[in-house]
């Protein structure tokens, strides 16, 4: 259980004991910045919960909770910009059966900062008071925006940044990557071991996205390459159109899957319409994750312009290509500040789900005022 979460170990412990001990809190709140696998955490400990095993990881049961066809264990997504009173309500409902196959029944709501006020308000004492059985784990990458009446009902549980050290070494280790590969990636992923993973899963496109981050931004002033912001869009657009490609391939493995277990027609039309929902908001959350990645790419670049630009380039992100940043870096501290901010607040446009093309041409398009104005 959970060894397929780096670090944490604080965080193990504690869940390890209380379970060990029985001294589980029936609502959980595990908070912490994106990329440290809180959801695949919550994943594993509500797998132990509902297994009648307590998570051995092997037994059909385990296998079951663990591709969400558990009848004990549910997964709460957003289904647009927030979690909605109707998704809510059946969960209130439900709150009463017993477990079918053990003795627990796990709710998971990733995102929970998303929760409309009225679902809130519905799930307020079914948190606070729930029958015995019930367990809440709760997730949230932006702690400041989930309601306080949620948080004050919580047991609250940090997850931190991994150290640089630790990030490089996982991926010397699963992923086989170079001394300086592995500690460039660990800084670019600000101790987010998901993050740092995606980054290791393809270096090309990483190295699409910086040289075309480069010929956008690491120009003087003034001068401008008219071709590369469409090109850095065409990378993401490329990126997310494999993910679709892959939500579909999985789909259509997971409705195989189901047509070989269900013989009840009503039965393995409510299961493939679930697995729809849930191959839909994976593949959003994915071109989502993907926009937000390749922003972060190009701020990690223009950040380390401006690192180079005023002399300190022991702390490069991209120690990798120190050279190649070396030679970008023509213009001043101040004029790559400016860009910064121009990521920055793309960043938190992405966040609030905008459409990502026109956030990232929005973008270039504030490079260029940034460049002209310079």
């Amino acid at each position: 259980m959970f060894n397929d979460v780096p670090g944490q170990e604080k965080v193990k412990d504690l869940f390890a004991r209380a379970l060990r001990e029985r001294t589980l809190s029936h609502a959980y709140l595990l908070s912490g910045p994106e990329g440290l696998a809180k959801t695949a955490f919550a994943r594993e400990l509500a797998v132990a919960l509902v297994s009648t095993c307590g998570g051995c990881g092997i037994c059909p049961e385990c296998d079951r909770a663990r591709r969400g066809v558990h009848p004990d264990l549910h997964v709460v997504e957003r289904e647009g910009d927030l979690i909605r009173f109707e998704q809510v309500e059946p969960v209130i409902a439900d709150l009463g059966l017993k477990p079918f196959s053990g003795s627990r029944r796990v709710w998971i709501i990733p995102e929970v900062e998303y929760l409309h006020s009225a679902a809130a308000n519905k799930l307020l004492k079914s948190i606070e008071e729930p029958p015995d059985y019930v367990y809440f784990l709760l997730v949230t990458d932006r702690l400041e925006r989930v309601l306080p009446t949620i948080v004050s009902r919580c047991q609250l549980v940090e997850f931190r940044p991994l150290s640089d050290t630790v990030v490089a070494s996982y991926l010397r280790e699963s992923h086989g990557l170079d001394g300086v590969a592995a500690e460039a990636l660990a800084r670019l992923s600000g101790g987010a071991v998901e993050r740092a993973e995606r980054l290791a899963g393809d270096a090309q496109r990483r190295a699409d996205y910086l040289r075309h981050a480069s010929a956008v931004a690491g120009l003087a002033p003034g001068v401008s390459d008219p071709d590369s912001p469409a090109a850095f869009i065409g990378v993401l657009e490329r990126h997310q159109k494999q993910i679709t490609d892959e939500a579909q391939e999985k789909l259509k493995a997971r409705v195989g899957e189901l047509e070989r277990q269900f013989q009840d027609k009503r039965d393995l039309n409510w299961y493939t319409k679930k697995a729809e929902e849930r191959a839909r908001r994976e593949e959003s959350r994915l071109r989502r994750v993907a926009a937000q990645d390749a922003v972060d790419l190009l701020g990690a670049w223009v950040r380390d312009l401006w690192v180079v630009a005023c002399g300190a380039s022991d702390v490069l992100w991209n120690c990798d290509r120190a050279g190649d940043l070396a030679v970008a870096a023509v213009a001043t501290p101040d004029y790559y500040a400016r860009l910064m901010a121009v990521v920055a607040r793309t960043r938190k446009d992405l966040y609030l789900n905008i459409d990502q093309k026109l956030a990232l041409q929005a973008l270039f398009a504030r490079f260029e005022e940034v460049a002209e104005s310079a």
